[in-house]
């Protein structure tokens, strides 16, 4: 489960996978502005976005990888719905309409982020951004590429230590082993990556700046 979730989650956050490119100032800007919007939106509002952006994203990238960001998705809201819901329960204040809105606040977001994402060009973003904004620039990419890398990685993690654990040990004690390992190779893989992508900003900012100052 876990496994399929992952796989998933990396076909929903690939970017450039569209056939429909844009420029990338202009992606940045729609999705500064589109996530402004939806954050004000009142209940009405959010529904009409929602279908908006789901029939959008499916025409952008197709049935499948909108029903990756769903998947994507699922898991937070479900976890924001019942903890909003048990709040309200101890307050003694049940609004059932605000969860709703922020579910679909939610998942408008998500589906906005992936479909953006997937007419992205990385190295396009470098090279148009840049010019302006060359650490914003820098930065976005990194932080998206290294966020595609995290979840192919988590997957062959799970896959390998499911197997493992599996070997040795089944039921609900092999599953909260799992989960344990599981845990400190994502800690361990956060703190590796985090210094991954100080030294890539450390080496590659200057030859990149400088190659922007060249071209322009």
């Amino acid at each position: 489960m876990i496994s399929w979730w992952l796989r998933e989650a990396s076909r929903a956050i690939t970017p450039g996978t569209s056939q429909t490119h844009l420029n990338p100032v202009v992606l940045v800007v729609a999705a500064c502005l589109g996530s402004a919007a939806l954050l004000q939106a009142d209940m009405s509002q959010l529904v009409i976005s929602l279908a908006v952006l789901t029939i959008a994203a499916t025409i952008v990238r197709g049935v499948r990888d909108v029903l990756s960001t769903y998947v994507l998705i699922a898991p937070f809201t479900l976890f924001y719905s019942s903890s909003a819901l048990v709040i309200q329960l101890v307050l003694g204040a049940v609004n059932p309409q605000v969860i709703l809105a922020n579910s679909c606040r939610i998942t408008s977001l998500a589906l906005l982020a992936t479909t953006l994402m997937s007419m992205l060009s990385t190295s396009e973003l470098i090279v148009h951004l840049g010019k302006y904004f060359p650490k914003t620039a820098l930065s976005i990419t990194l932080a998206i590429k290294l966020l595609h890398i995290a979840t192919i990685t988590m997957t062959r993690l799970h896959e390998v230590y499911r197997v493992n654990v599996g070997s040795t040990c089944g039921g609900v004690r092999g599953k909260i082993l799992l989960t344990m390992a599981l845990a400190r190779a994502a800690t361990y893989l956060s703190i590796l990556n985090s210094l991954e992508v100080s030294e890539a900003l450390y080496t590659r900012y200057s030859v990149i700046i400088e190659g922007l100052r060249a071209w322009r």
